[in-house]
């Protein structure tokens, strides 16, 4: 192999590498992030006076702490999409079993507007996009809940 087809393939794996690196080193931060969120969701779930502290005024803390740990299930399933533990099919599945259940087609009504305000990218908007595709499937078999994504109230406690 001649000098610059061996420097360039060196190049190509430093790259590569530096590449890897830095997304397993993103997945991480999500990893740890999201440790920290299901710590802090689980102290709110868990002390009546946190629940009263942060319910939105339309919520009773008992409606609010059925949203919580729905929340928790939710940002559980959003982290791993992200990290690459769901591809788009699997995530699909595991939104059609939650939606199947009332509280999470609630907390949906409710917060799923705020999470695609707070969406910050691709990955995120393509999760909140299945979500509300099979919240939106859930609705319109049960009727429970407001059926479209204009039904939903914006809120910023999601």
């Amino acid at each position: 192999m001649k000098t610059p087809d061996a420097v360039l393939v060196a190049t190509a794996v430093g790259t590569v590498g530096i590449w890897l690196a830095e997304r397993r080193h993103r997945q991480r931060l999500a990893l740890d992030a999201a440790g920290i969120h299901q710590q802090l969701l689980s102290g709110i779930a868990a002390d009546s006076e946190q629940l009263a502290l942060w319910a939105p005024g339309d919520l009773t803390p008992e409606a609010f702490g059925r949203a919580v740990h729905c929340n928790r299930l939710i940002s559980f399933l959003s982290v791993k999409f992200r990290v690459g533990l769901l591809d788009r099919a699997a995530l699909r599945v595991q939104a059609r079993s939650v939606m199947a259940r009332g509280a999470t087609r609630a907390y949906w009504a409710r917060f799923g507007a705020f999470r695609e305000q707070e969406a910050t990218d691709s990955v995120t908007r393509t999760f909140n996009r299945i979500f509300d595709e099979e919240y939106c499937a859930a609705a319109d078999d049960t009727g429970s809940v407001p059926s479209s994504a204009s039904g939903r109230k914006s809120h910023s406690g999601g």
